[in-house]
């Protein structure tokens, strides 16, 4: 089995490698892990340990669909350099590229075999579509001149009792969450504008968060997510609407008593290398099914 393994923000393969290591020697010889970096330097992303030392990394400048274009092209161009891949891993950051360029290869190409046949996911973060018309109509209406009392309240005032529609209203209130964990991380990224809706914004520069509510699109392949039970309220709340994204009969789901990090402790590990195992040979089996 052959994995692509995507690190988190502010970090690296080598670090990830190091991360992994205890799961990397539980699997055995039989898997391969291949660690792709981030092409952009950034500063030390919030998950890093102490001990780690640079250079440190990101998938992307930013989060808008251009820039999560970037991204995914770059991340597509290494898969085919170096793949096929039998699996893909993520760790945070990694792991929300992952679910990005898995349901954006399902969008363009909804007739022919997922990009893997499974996933592990380790806390993933927000997910960002690349694609403009994601939420298209949506963003233009809470930009229009009628919603400029929602602009000057968000994201600190009474904003979402100034929106037309739940849809609006839940993209809006979770857009506040990842703006909210963005301030409290810092200058990580090269692009760290917050006041993306505001009167001067853009649409094509408002990042278009997936959430399971007003996004229909779901990882149609054998999914193993993990995330611990004592991660910071903004990173669980990320990782739960993340988790909403995936097919439920498809899908397992392991809490480590840990926080935003990859657990080492030899039972947690072996439990998520029984559930890996098995995500693998469900996928083989689907993916199987296409080549009929």
């Amino acid at each position: 089995m052959k994995i692509l393994a995507l690190h988190g923000l502010g970090a690296s393969g080598a670090l990830l490698k190091a991360q992994l290591s205890p799961l990397i020697k539980g699997v055995g010889a039989g898997y391969q892990f291949v660690f792709l970096d981030g092409a952009i330097p950034c500063g030390r992303g919030p998950a890093v340990p102490a001990w780690a030392s640079g250079p440190f990394q990101s998938y992307a400048t930013g989060f808008s669909p251009r820039e999560m274009r970037d991204a995914l092209h770059r991340i597509d161009i290494f898969i085919k350099q170096k793949g096929p891949f039998d699996g893909v891993l993520g760790f945070s950051l990694g792991s929300a590229m992952a679910l990005s360029y898995i349901l954006d290869q399902q969008r363009k190409n909804p007739d022919t075999k997922p990009p893997f046949c499974f996933a592990l996911f380790f806390s993933p973060i927000f997910i960002a579509s690349p694609n403009d018309h994601c939420y298209e109509s949506l963003v233009d209406r809470i930009l229009d001149d009628e919603h400029s009392d929602f602009r000057a309240e968000f994201p600190d005032g009474d904003f979402a009792s100034l929106l037309d529609s739940e849809d609006e209203r839940i993209f809006a209130e979770y857009l506040k969450v990842v703006l909210s964990m963005h301030s409290s991380v810092g200058n990580v990224l090269p692009n760290n504008r917050l006041d993306l809706i505001s009167f001067e914004a853009q649409a094509g520069n408002i990042p278009r968060l997936l959430h399971p509510q007003i996004c229909n699109e779901r990882i149609r392949i054998p999914t193993v997510h993990v995330s611990g039970e004592k991660d910071v309220p903004v990173m669980a709340e990320q990782s739960r609407v993340a988790e909403g994204l995936y097919t439920p009969s498809l899908t397992q789901v392991y809490r480590h008593d840990g926080g935003h990090d990859i657990p080492f402790k030899k039972s947690e590990v072996l439990t998520i290398i029984s559930m890996v195992k098995d995500a693998a040979e469900k996928g083989k089996q689907l993916q199987a099914l296409y080549d009929f």
